[in-house]
């Protein structure tokens, strides 16, 4: 009896060492080896004004960026920095180093931007008001041509740091608005929401320019066609 107890007792113990052992390949097997990459640069290459930020976007999340130059600070989503100068960029020729590791540890491949130092931009970047779908302040505009794509498009002047809704009106629309992080602020309608005839849509907008410039026009505005022009 006591030796099937002590067979019984080695069985069991061998049993957990294997256990173990597995556990720790899958553990192994399921670790993030990836090196993450930089998928864009906005703007990539060429002028850059002396006051204007860079965006970076990564192929995952970061758990931290630097740069050999400026501050690098990272988005909550960790997929996307901001590189911001101290001050200005230097005249001249601007060479960066940007480094960092994903949430795991795995360090960003080596990575390079180049740009030409331009003066300061001070001037506020604006709505393009023809390229806007429908065109900012336009009159008598078809809602069935808003309903059957469900949204609008705004489009600056310039490649802008940030852009966003304020305030819509009405104000029971319920909506989406998506940046993307360069010159079109989209803005599309949830729960089924359609316009209707003699209808006045006014978004206030807040946005800066890269260089930090206020966004000069902020109300994006069209009203839908009478009634009895449809």
């Amino acid at each position: 009896m006591t030796k099937l107890l002590r067979i019984f007792a080695l069985m069991t113990a061998a049993l957990m060492v294997f256990v173990m052992i597995g556990c720790g390949g899958d553990d192994e097997a399921d670790k993030d080896t990836t090196k993450p990459t930089m998928v864009s640069a906005n703007p990539a290459s060429g002028d850059l004004a002396a006051n204007a930020s860079i965006t970076l976007t990564f192929s995952e999340k970061m758990g931290s960026v630097g740069t050999s130059s400026g501050t690098a600070t990272l988005d909550s989503g960790g997929k996307t920095a901001t590189i911001a100068p101290t001050g200005e960029w230097p005249s001249g020729e601007l060479k960066l180093t940007i480094v960092g590791k994903d949430v795991a540890g795995n360090e960003l491949e080596g990575t390079s931007l180049t740009y030409t130092i331009k003066a300061a931009d001070k001037d506020a970047p604006d709505i393009v008001a023809a390229s806007c779908v429908p065109p900012n302040g336009e009159a008598g505009v078809d809602p069935a041509t808003v309903n059957a794509d469900k949204k609008v498009v705004i489009v600056f002047s310039e490649a802008m740091g940030d852009a966003k809704v304020d305030t819509f009106e009405p104000t029971d629309v319920k909506y989406e608005a998506v940046f993307d992080g360069d010159k079109t602020l989209t803005i599309s309608f949830l729960g089924g929401y359609t316009l209707s005839n003699e209808q006045t849509i006014k978004i206030n907008i807040i946005g800066k320019d890269k260089a930090g410039n206020a966004l000069k026009t902020t109300v994006y505005t069209f009203t839908t066609m009478k009634k009895e022009e449809a």
